[in-house]
């Protein structure tokens, strides 16, 4: 356990249900050691069942600034985006007031969907990792590609739903515990999940109100402090 902070018991994991672009102002300024995220990228996604992202047209940026207001001096944000928008994300990140330091490669093992006779099998996605101020890793240096299978779509409560392992290696790589992470998109809870299991307090943002709901029940149900990280 951190030096100073909560201890396992008073640890809070909560998901508000609303849009991130108002509730991220409501936040306590400088309050969250990790902003860890996977917003629209702006691809227009529709998964094989038909399901769309919410504003994913254009690539979601706009809460960045806010992002930026959240996080504490020495704190850091990771960003999920993909190859073909990762440029409008960097910039984005910039203008933010972070500094970018590393692009983190998530290999999914299992290759995904798209045009099979003219793309290369699209099998990683990209994490934009930037900090605020002077930042140093508190477990030693990470590795910039991380492999962890994608769950299968039988196992998805959303359809871009990142595996809770993956986020826990980014969770562990970047915080203490006790830290606060932060999700503006936070989809069905994968980030919270992790935070709980790995001893963070976690408060997530969600537009949707059958996704707050899933996400309120897997977080419910997740171990609290199950490991010492």
């Amino acid at each position: 356990m951190a030096k100073d902070g909560p201890t396992p018991d008073r640890l809070s994991h909560t998901v508000r249900f609303g849009d991130c672009m108002q509730i991220l102002p409501k936040l306590k300024p400088e309050s969250a050691r990790l902003v860890l995220t996977d917003p629209p990228y702006g691809i227009a996604y529709e998964s094989t069942k038909g399901v769309r992202i919410a504003n994913d047209d254009n690539p979601f940026i706009w809460w960045m600034r806010e992002a930026f207001r959240v996080v504490a001096p020495g704190g850091s944000m990771l960003c999920f985006c993909r190859w073909d928008v990762q440029e409008v994300f960097r910039v984005a990140v910039q203008a933010a007031g972070f500094t970018l330091k590393s692009q983190v490669v998530w290999d999914k093992d299992w290759p995904g969907m798209g045009d099979t006779g003219a793309t290369f099998s699209p099998i990683h996605e990209v994490i934009w990792f930037a900090v605020k101020g002077r930042f140093k890793f508190p477990a030693g240096r990470p590795r910039s590609v991380i492999r962890v299978r994608r769950p299968a779509s039988q196992h998805r409560t959303h359809p871009t739903e990142k595996p809770v392992e993956l986020l826990e290696q980014l969770i562990t790589a970047t915080t203490r515990p006790g830290d606060l992470v932060v999700d503006p998109f936070a989809g069905t809870g994968s980030s919270g999940v992790a935070a709980k299991q790995t001893g963070r307090s976690w408060t997530g943002i969600e537009l949707h109100p059958e996704y707050v709901e899933i996400a309120r029940s897997r977080i419910r149900a997740s171990r609290r402090y199950t490991r010492d990280c």
